[in-house]
């Protein structure tokens, strides 16, 4: 009777161990599964991310060659020298070290008082024009105070940052910007052709910009 027992046992015993290892293969083989899910998904997210970059890289490339055929068109490459009067107003405020930044077309969000922002794509930016202290203040992800001749000849003080913008970088004028476009609301108009020049002004070299109307933009309201 008792040697009965004791196989019964043992076969009992066996066959619950290979239930176990039974059931510890379908768990690993389901989280492999599962595993290698997700590790597809993530693949699918980081090529999808990688795919939307490269088509908006494409499409700030085609833009880009858009506009700067159209400014040869017009006449304006290369761009036509800064206004006498604006270079009066500079020398007024003990302006020197007078560059041209940017030419370019004036964009709907660069019209707009809620954005409150005027962009300078870095790819586009034609000339350097800050110091050491600067671009590291701005890459730390801080803005700087800077004077701004506005296309009135007004003067005011506005900021400055560096912004990521779909896949580029851009330099972006704000602070008080919506201020400036109040007091231009007449000459700057989507489609506009501007430049920015900066300048500096001694003693203590101050960073400061020229927002300059070229050609005048589309006839109709001003985007609020």
């Amino acid at each position: 009777m008792v040697l009965p027992k004791f196989v019964a046992r043992l076969v009992a015993e066996k066959e619950e161990r290979m239930m176990i290892e039974k059931e510890g293969l379908k768990s690993c083989h389901e989280a492999g599964v599962e595993g290698k899910q997700d590790y597809l998904t993530d693949k699918q997210k980081k090529q999808k991310t990688r795919g939307n970059k490269k088509k908006q890289q494409k499409i700030n490339n085609q833009r880009k060659g858009q506009d700067s055929k159209k400014l040869m068109e017009m006449g304006l490459e290369p761009p036509p020298d800064m206004p006498q009067v604006f270079q009066d107003c500079i020398r007024d405020l003990g302006g020197s070290e007078i560059k041209l930044v940017i030419q370019k077309f004036l964009q709907v969000s660069d019209l707009r008082s809620q954005q409150n922002r005027l962009s300078m794509s870095l790819k586009q930016t034609r000339s350097p024009f800050l110091n050491e202290d600067e671009d590291r203040m701005l890459n730390a992800k801080r803005q700087m105070a800077v004077t701004l001749v506005e296309p009135c000849l007004s003067v005011s003080t506005v900021n400055l940052a560096k912004w990521s913008i779909g896949s580029s970088m851009s330099y972006i004028i704000n602070g008080d910007y919506s201020k400036v476009l109040k007091n231009n609301r007449d000459s700057l108009k989507p489609n506009a052709v501007v430049q920015i020049w900066s300048f500096r002004i001694q003693p203590n070299s101050q960073l400061g910009f020229a927002l300059i109307k070229v050609i005048d933009g589309e006839d109709g309201h001003v985007i609020n």
